[in-house]
């Protein structure tokens, strides 16, 4: 009894193993056309009979399966499954390439090429391919070709000896020369393979453009059409300053810059900053009007005396340094110097005003022109002139004192609005302008604003005083 009870189990045990094993054996099911051939690893396992093929495969593998006048199949499998195989018709491309001696390259792989008529026929898979036609003293050419199922297509492929040059501009650009020849950008041209250089019109960043063209059937250039453009900057006060991209500008002022968004800070001494952001585009204009921190109004002293702060009376003025003047009624200079605008009483010192090369010493100090200095009634000074020997003169000062030459007389230049400023047609500097210096006699002054003469003049200069000069409206 217990013999006949460990036959039977012995009996399970071994159909349990069969049954495991069979299941190894057919891991992998082909399901294929009928008379497909079937390899794994290279190895013929079978020809599919009817509409699917089994057999024991290791992983990972690779599965190719073949059919006389169908494209081949192949596949790496990592695990046991069940693959579908649809076998497709192949598709042609036929080649003719110029010259005959072309090399010609399908997806990278070099094919041969009939050299006596320039001709290939090639089996090839549906797809995109790429194509590479070479030859010695031709440009490389490279296309990329879609080929349909089942399809026979013809590709005729000529390679030139100049390279087809595309000028890609974001700008339409006139008047562009390359090589000599000029043209219109956007452009294309045939050139040779070399070095170029394209010059664009001088309102660009970049008019001088270096290009290098390969030897290629067809190479593409961006041109860098960034534009240049004015920015004008001009309001009140003048002489305030502007912060842009990291530089300091000296105001009114017209700057040109490449076209670019640009944050800009106005500012100027006891004067609130003024910021804003600009859109370079076109030519454009700002105007600003900078808000005083502290302003003050004072046009007369004592009651008897009128103030002129650079040359004009003014309502109020901004606490900062001013050229001041104070006249008598009869229009007599009495006092002038720097001040911030806030006098109240006539100062009681008085001025002495020193010409170039002049030299003027007080007490144990010595001061070299052009300068001013304010010295108490009575002070005794000892000037030289510094071109000449032995002209050493001792003077009393008691009321405002010049001290220049016939040809070093001093000039005070004065505008409500910053201008440009010559003198005899050279130009001396923006107002105000202090102490320059000149010959006695009749001159031209003239003044310019944003390139526009607004007023010329002819004054006289004279020695022994200070000349004060003022845009006439």
């Amino acid at each position: 009894m217990r013999e006949n009870m460990k036959l039977g189990s012995l009996l399970k045990f071994a159909f349990l193993l069969i049954a495991l094993f069979s299941d190894l054996a057919f891991s992998l099911t082909v399901y294929a056309p009928k008379g497909s051939m079937v390899y794994y690893n290279d190895k013929f396992v079978g020809v599919v009979q009817k509409d699917s093929i089994s057999f024991n495969a290791e992983f990972p593998g690779t599965l190719k399966v073949v059919k006389p006048g169908f494209v081949p199949f192949e596949k790496t499998l990592t695990d046991d499954v069940t693959v579908t195989v649809e076998l497709s018709l192949p598709s042609f491309l036929n080649l003719k390439v110029t010259p005959k001696n072309a090399r010609v390259f399908v997806n990278g792989q070099l094919v041969e090429v009939d050299t006596f008529n320039g001709t290939a026929r090639l089996q090839i898979n549906s797809g995109v391919h790429e194509i590479k036609a070479e030859a010695p003293g031709y440009a490389t050419k490279t296309l990329r070709v879609e080929i349909n199922p089942y399809e026979e297509k013809d590709l005729e492929i000529t390679l030139k000896r100049t390279v087809t040059l595309k000028l890609v501009s974001e700008k339409n650009i006139d008047n562009a020369i390359l090589g000599g020849m000029l043209i219109n950008l956007p452009s294309t041209i045939e050139v040779e393979p070399g070095k170029y250089k394209l010059y664009l019109p001088n309102i660009f960043l970049k008019s001088i453009q270096e290009i290098e063209v390969p030897f290629l059937d067809e190479y593409v250039y961006k041109v860098d059409s960034t534009q240049m453009f004015k920015l004008t900057i001009d309001g009140s006060p003048a002489g305030a300053y502007a912060w842009i991209s990291g530089q300091i500008w000296k105001l009114p002022t017209t700057i040109v810059l490449p076209e670019n968004s640009y944050d800009i800070r106005i500012f100027s001494q006891n004067y609130e900053d003024y910021e804003t952001k600009v859109e370079l585009r076109k030519d454009t204009k700002i105007f600003y009007n900078l808000k005083p921190k502290w302003e003050v109004s004072q046009r007369t002293v004592n009651n008897n005396y009128v103030i002129e702060y650079d040359g004009y009376v003014r309502d109020r003025v901004v606490v900062k340094p001013w050229f001041t003047t104070i006249k008598d009624n009869a229009g007599n200079i009495v006092w002038y110097g720097f001040s911030d605008g806030s006098l109240k009483n006539l100062p009681k010192t008085v001025p002495i005003l020193i010409s170039k090369d002049m030299i003027c010493m007080v007490g144990t100090t010595i001061f070299k022109g052009p300068t001013i200095l304010q010295v108490a009634s009575g002070t005794n000074i000892l000037v030289f002139d510094n071109r000449r020997a032995k002209s050493e003169e001792r003077i009393q000062v008691e009321g405002p004192t010049v001290i220049d030459t016939e040809d070093r007389v001093l000039v005070n230049v004065y505008s409500k609005d910053v201008c440009e400023v010559y003198w005899d047609d050279e130009f001396i500097g923006n107002t105000p302008i202090y102490f320059f210096v000149t010959s006695a006699g009749k001159h031209k002054l003239t003044f310019v604003r944003n390139g526009l003469k607004v007023n010329e003049q002819i004054v006289d200069a004279k020695q022994g005083q200070l000349n004060e000069f003022r845009q006439s409206f």
